[in-house]
């Protein structure tokens, strides 16, 4: 329907019904030529289909903010104040970022413009480029339309040989469990103190970007101002956290478990629907029937003792099996082969578990030393 009407040039239609419906169409007529229009500076062609699409404000201020250096550049400067003054993108900046927001004002009140100081350690072409196509690690490109990067699937699969980043937490908030999400963009985090986290895996640093870590962190000084835990357990006792998983069908929600006799589906904004445990009881139950397991392969770490594995991974491809040992080690097994293919010391504590990336040559293993560690071929 709705691109019916843009095809149609319906576009009060068009507007009425994605704002009835809160669907986005989110497309330009070529992609190819909005992205030229960009990197050209073409802004009286980028802005009208801009309006027509969903895009993260973040997105949106880098593009605003660009236009307005630049009509201040070329002296249009009613322009460039309407645009700051009078659009909703720049007035939630004046809220969130008003040192970034004056920073703009004060210099349209100068008699002249210096590129130097507006662009600073950048120039105009190479910002117009990341508006186009986003900051983004090396090996992925912007969707524009989701928000998010493209990520570039590895094609042959590589146990990790070597250590990409670490995150170090609190002396007593070591974490109980971590995942990838399905679509490979993040890496979430839940500790003892049962707070749940989201950590960009490629700095190994905090999302900050997301809506729901927006109303949590400050991003200017990284103070928590605010946390979620799961509800607390109705009889008393341990309400550390023990597992988390994005919710498959819905990536704005996780499911938690922790020490009592409920699981919860949560939303990042942290409120939650009860789930009785018993339903997994139910499914265990019927397990125990008549149906028998048969052992196809299996893998040992060749130990006596303490060599026993205390979690397990396998890759995306199921050609590479991972364990970690209760003797601090990362074992890769050949699925194909079952042979013991690399063995490397992992922490320096009690390892916790360990979780592979969806389709990336990725794993994180996470230990009692309060580190969780990114390794990589």
């Amino acid at each position: 329907m709705l691109q019916f009407c843009k095809e149609n040039s319906l576009h009060q239609t068009f507007q009425t019904l994605q704002n009835e419906c809160q669907v986005s169409l989110n497309t330009v007529d070529s992609m190819d030529t909005f992205i030229a229009d960009i990197n050209a500076g073409r802004w009286d062609a980028v802005l009208p289909q801009v309006a027509q699409l969903k895009l993260p404000r973040k997105k949106l201020e880098d593009l605003y903010e660009q236009i307005v250096l630049e009509m201040a550049e070329l002296r249009e400067l009613d322009t460039a104040r309407a645009i700051l003054r009078q659009t909703q993108v720049m007035g939630v900046m004046k809220q969130e970022e008003p040192e970034r927001y004056l920073r703009l004002e004060h210099l349209l009140v100068r008699t002249y413009f210096d590129p130097n100081e507006a662009y600073q350690e950048s120039t105009k072409e190479k910002r117009r480029a990341q508006i186009a196509q986003g900051l983004l690690p090396p090996g992925t490109q912007f969707d524009l339309f989701r928000g998010t990067a493209a990520m570039k699937q590895d094609e042959e699969e590589a146990y990790p040989t070597t250590l990409s980043h670490q995150i170090k937490f609190g002396k007593k908030t070591h974490p109980e469990c971590a995942r990838f999400s399905p679509d490979g963009q993040y890496l979430v985090s839940c500790s003892v103190d049962g707070i749940i986290e989201v950590w960009d895996y490629v700095s190994g640093k905090l999302k900050k970007d997301l809506q729901y870590q927006a109303d949590v962190w400050d991003a200017k000084t990284a103070d928590c101002l605010q946390s979620f835990k799961p509800p607390p357990p109705l009889r008393g006792g341990d309400a550390s956290v023990n597992s988390v998983h994005l919710f498959p069908k819905n990536s704005d929600h996780i499911v938690v478990c922790n020490k009592t006799s409920s699981i919860y589906i949560m939303t990042l904004q942290g409120q939650h629907v009860t789930h009785p445990s018993r339903d997994i009881i139910d499914r265990k139950e019927q397990l125990r029937g008549d149906e028998r397991l048969q052992v196809v392969k299996s893998f040992s770490s060749g130990k006596r003792e303490g060599g026993d594995f205390v979690a397990a991974s396998v890759s995306p491809k199921g050609e590479w099996i991972y364990c970690v040992g209760e003797d601090m080690n990362m074992y890769c097994f050949s699925q194909q082969s079952g042979k013991l293919e690399h063995l490397m010391k992992a922490h320096d504590k009690d390892v916790i578990g360990i979780t592979h990336h969806p389709h990336r040559n990725l794993v994180a293993t996470y230990a009692e030393d309060c580190m969780m560690k990114i390794w990589k071929p």
